[in-house]
């Protein structure tokens, strides 16, 4: 949906790899019931969005180092596709840099570990042959946030 690899300079997706239509199939979809994380895969590399809705972050609640999300006002998308494969790691030639993105990986193979309580979740990508942690942030919500139905 929202990839560095199908999306123009202004961060509109568009339909390299079918990412537009993944986009109009979802977003709207993850935004009415409240979604706050979307992990993807398939393109082969590491790319973590701040939250974003209409191809645009939404700050509310990000941190000034960007590694925790409050409360955040659109899902937070993260692309987790360097675990390994014959193809290897994507190589770009010239990536876009849109306004939705925090951070991109593909030089690292890695794994990512999910950690959940009733009110923190905690992503972490780890460089396979290291262990060396590459990123890591949180998306907090405050029980009076919290519905009954997510």
């Amino acid at each position: 949906m929202y990839t560095i690899r199908s999306c123009g300079p202004d961060g509109v997706p568009n339909n390299d790899y079918e990412a537009r239509n993944v986009q109009e199939a979802f977003e709207e979809l993850f935004i009415k019931y409240k979604v706050d994380l979307v992990l993807q895969g398939h393109v082969h590399t590491y790319e973590r969005l701040y939250p974003t809705a209409n191809n645009s972050a939404i700050m509310d609640g990000v941190s000034r180092d960007n590694k925790t999300y409050e409360n955040p006002q659109a899902p937070v998308y993260v692309i987790t596709g360097t675990a390994g494969g014959p193809e290897g790691l994507f190589v770009y030639q010239d990536p876009p840099s849109p306004e939705w993105l925090v951070l991109m990986d593909n030089k690292h193979f890695s794994i990512t570990r999910l950690s959940v309580t009733p009110t923190n979740l905690t992503l972490a990508k780890i460089e396979s042959a290291t262990g060396i942690i590459h990123d890591e942030f949180s998306i907090i919500k405050s029980s009076a946030t919290q519905d009954s139905t997510q």
